[in-house]
Parts: structure tokens; sequence; C-alpha cells
């Protein structure tokens, strides 16, 4: 195998090495990808003397450079970076509610309330302490207060 091809080789190598490195963390194939790179950097000087060693060299930099910046701009968006990616959450989505928004709603107990259990208010399911009395499963309840994420709830009468 002649230079030219080992540098392709092992710029090819080195390449996948770095981007398998996103998939399987642990630094070691980041670390062989960086190798690669910089022993295709090598055989080129070897091969083609200074000017030609630079130019690999430069070229390598500037095609990692760029890949870099391409695969953190176009990686979130395909199906696979979806999947594995963060997002921030949905305003709707969180599972605390405004004090506003339940403060004197009413709603059913779902499960007993002894103290702590769940509520369906508005039609949606709570997390609610109850503020005195041992509440069953179906009787009715009322906010009373919201403390945090805490939902304060007591029978209705």
């Amino acid at each position: 195998m002649g230079a030219f091809e080992s540098i392709l080789l092992l710029s090819l190598v080195g390449f996948l090495l770095l981007a398998a490195e996103v998939f399987v963390p642990g630094l070691i194939l980041g670390l062989l990808g960086g190798l690669c790179l910089v022993a295709a950097a090598v055989v080129a000087f070897g091969a083609y003397g200074f000017f030609g060693g630079t130019l690999v060299a430069v070229a390598l930099a500037v095609l990692t450079g760029v890949g870099l910046v391409v695969w953190m701009f176009a990686f979130p968006h395909t199906s696979l970076g979806r999947r594995i990616t963060l997002h921030p959450p949905s305003p709707a989505g969180r599972q605390g509610t405004s004090a506003a928004r339940l403060l004197g709603k009413e709603g059913r107990a779902l499960t007993a309330l002894r103290p702590a259990g769940t509520a369906v208010i508005e039609g949606r399911k709570v997390d609610v302490v109850s503020e005195g009395d041992f509440v069953q499963p179906g009787e009715p309840v009322v906010v009373v207060r919201e403390e945090g994420l805490r939902v304060l709830v007591r029978k209705k009468v």
C-alpha cells in the first residue's frame, strides 16, 4: 500500500472513530481517532516532505473542524439525533401547576388521601396532600393552598 492510500485509510478510520465516540462515550475511540489523524499527518510528512505534510495536516484540521460544526447543527435534526438528545420541557408538560390556576378549584380524590395521594382536578391527575381529614377515593375535594409543588386540598363540605 502506498503513502497516499495509507493517508486516506488512516484519515477515514480516524474520522469514523471520532464519530463513533458520540455513541460509545469513554474517550477511547476519540483518542484512537485523533491518533489515526495524527498518524496520517506523520505519514504525509514522511512521504511528501514538509510542504505535503503541512498541507495534509491543515486539511485534516479543517475537515475535523467543519465536520464537528456540521455534526453539531445537523445531527440533532436527524431521527437518531432526536431520540438521543435532550429537549427543553414544554410549559404544558410540567407536573407542577401554578397556584393561581388551581386555588379554589374542585376535583375528586382518585386515591385515598391519608394524607398524600392523587386527585383529579380539571381533568388532570395532581399529586395532593389532604389538609386534615382522611379522604376516601371519589370524595370531592377543593384546593386550599399550594406550597411549591405541594397542593393542599380539603374535603368539600
